[in-house]
């Protein structure tokens, strides 16, 4: 096999445990409640840690990875990845399990943060499509497949081996990339390191994604939620301050001067933002309106992510080949019109036509998924691939986290209203009433994935390759910080 082909095979395996790893503990939440004899809402903390931790630190990742080479930090990442999965299969309390997951998403983000730049430093500008929509529909099929493959470890082995089990699946990952991944990345001596910037950019997205995780629970004009989204907006303005002046920022401000990155990242976290309705409302219809066990609700709402694993790679092999400026627009008008469809759902829908439309949204995103990504990447100086490639993982993950937060509260607050009761679970409410609010969740998120499609329109005059983008993407026309 060539270096590029088995470098695709290498980053995609990390990829798919990578990206398991963020769902596969959500099924184990309520045995974790029991073990540890805690609340939910201390529970959760055990799966919100991973997101907080991951999306605030994945763009810091990645400008590692651009300063001191993609490789060291990717093989640093899953050998921390890989210690928390070994430490956490032997917590003897809640807080330790916190700590432990706190620390293996550190490597996470170091993993991910880098995959699509060493995939795109692989493969040339022809081929980078097919190469990015095969690791796209990795992380499709690594989100989807956690919750059933942890409910089946579930059923025959305890909560640790949700940990203990994958640790050898962590410790391949790592040899792989030791042997196959080439080093990529800056080798000059300038290596200064925006510490002030990485900081306040993990307070800003952890703290806005908190409250947005937390909006639902807490209320959200409740003190802490409204404190947290102040502390986001107040580091963000500190940290796009230090960005202006610094020599070696970690994101620079002038990628958002290059109109096909700063629109194909705003299409990106639109998608998942309206796509994250399937994911958080499906499982209410299925199991609450149509009254399918968890087992056959995971495998109807697989269509998904199998169609994305089937099609994403000829998609991106179709976009490198003919450079069809309108199939970004077209993948995710295929999206819009899956999710307008899934608000049409009734309790006596045939479970063929309910496929279809899961198929009609997975279909949708695998053509939309791989030239948007590798519009991103295209779009950026080879010395900012890292930046690039952390700027999709975390886009996906401010994204889906805002879509489930939205979708969460416009499923109780309309089927609450059509109940005409309040303060009670999704799950206690009335079929009819429950069968409204996932109605409006899926319109809304129609609605949202019809602007992505307005801002892909935007981003076509600036297809350029990347030798072309703007000069002032490492070389700032600003002043250098004394720092």
């Amino acid at each position: 096999m060539r270096y590029k082909w088995k470098t695709l095979a290498a980053v995609a395996f990390g990829t798919y445990v990578a990206t398991m790893d963020m769902s596969i503990v959500n099924i184990a939440l309520p045995t974790l409640s029991c073990e540890f004899n805690v609340s939910p809402d201390t529970i959760i903390w055990a799966t919100l840690i991973s997101s907080l931790v991951a999306t605030g630190l994945t763009l810091t990742a990645g400008r590692a990875g651009d300063l001191f080479g993609r490789k060291r930090v990717y093989v640093l990442g899953w050998v921390i990845f890989t210690t928390g999965m070994a430490v956490a299969a032997f917590v003897q309390s809640i807080e330790q399990l916190i700590a432990a997951r706190a620390f293996q998403s550190i490597g996470s983000a170091m993993a991910i943060g880098n995959s699509n730049a060493i995939v795109a430093e692989g493969f040339p500008d022809a081929e980078r499509g097919r190469a990015l929509g095969t690791t796209g529909a990795v992380v499709g099929a690594g989100l989807m497949s956690g919750p059933i493959l942890g409910g089946l470890i579930l059923d025959v082995f305890d909560w640790r081996a949700i940990f203990y089990l994958r640790i050898p699946i962590g410790l391949i990952a790592m040899m792989l990339a030791l042997v196959i991944v080439r080093e990529q990345g800056r080798r000059s001596s300038d290596r200064h390191f925006d510490l002030f910037g990485a900081v306040t950019l993990f307070v800003a997205l952890a703290a806005t994604l908190l409250a947005v995780n937390r909006g639902q629970s807490w209320g959200w004009s409740s003190p802490q939620v409204l404190g947290l989204l102040a502390t986001g907006a107040l580091s963000l303005a500190a940290f796009i301050a230090i960005e202006a002046r610094d020599a070696s920022p970690i994101i620079s401000l002038a990628l958002f001067r290059i109109r096909t990155f700063a629109a194909s990242v705003l299409c990106l976290i639109l998608n998942f933002l309206g796509q994250a309705a399937v994911t958080f409302l499906m499982p209410f219809y299925l199991i609450q309106v149509r009254g399918y066990s968890t087992a056959q609700a995971g495998l109807v709402i697989g269509i998904l992510p199998a169609m994305m694993l089937a099609l994403s790679s000829y998609s991106g092999y179709l976009s490198d080949r003919y450079r069809f400026r309108y199939q970004v627009p077209i993948g995710l008008a295929c999206c819009s019109l899956g999710l307008l469809s899934l608000a049409t759902l009734q309790p006596e829908t045939p479970m063929t036509l309910i496929m279809l439309r899961l198929a009609l949204v997975g279909v949708g995103s695998a053509i939309f998924m791989s030239p948007n990504s590798s519009m991103i990447m295209s779009s950026v100086p080879r010395s900012r691939f890292g930046t690039a490639s952390a700027s999709v993982a975390t886009a996906r993950n401010i994204g889906n986290a805002a879509g489930l937060a939205l979708a969460g509260t416009v499923l109780v607050s309309v089927a609450s209203a059509a109940a005409g009761i309040s303060g009670v679970r999704a799950d206690q409410l009335p079929s009819q009433a429950l069968l409204d609010g996932i109605h409006a969740g899926f319109l809304v998120g129609a609605g949202i994935s019809c602007f992505a499609i307005l801002a892909a329109l935007l981003s076509h005059d600036a297809s350029r390759p990347a030798e072309h983008a703007p000069a002032t993407v490492d070389r700032q026309p600003v002043r250098t910080s004394s720092r």
